[in-house]
């Protein structure tokens, strides 16, 4: 069983959540990170995740073996060299990046530590 974190707990990490959550055998979430966790504390819990406020709190955590980025387009190129870095699978919504540069970090990040 992978166990994974979401990033990101809005309308589309919830989707993403909901389509696995006790319906996969493969895979489940168990955490979530969020910018302001008591908003998604209720969502979380009708869900079975744990909430942590920073994305670096389930990188070091050695029961996570995935992330999935559900966050602002932004945000992805860091997060997945972060999460790859930290040894973690990374699956992130599209868009990757909004820059070529950007796409090519995220990719070269997740190569060099692939599993």
């Amino acid at each position: 069983m992978i166990d994974a974190a979401i990033v990101g707990l809005g309308r589309w990490g919830r989707t993403l959540v909901g389509s696995v959550q006790g319906k996969s055998e493969k895979l489940r979430f168990t955490r979530t990170v969020s910018r302001d966790p008591d908003r998604v504390r209720d969502i979380a819990a009708r869900l079975g995740l744990g909430v942590v406020g920073e994305l670096g709190s389930v990188l070091g955590d050695p029961t996570i073996d995935a992330v999935v980025l559900a966050t602002p387009h932004s945000l992805h190129c860091e997060q997945v060299i972060a999460a790859a870095g930290a040894g973690k699978v990374v699956f992130c919504e599209k868009p990757l990046t909004l820059t070529k540069i950007d796409a090519a970090r995220s990719t070269r990040a997740e190569r060099l530590t692939s599993h």
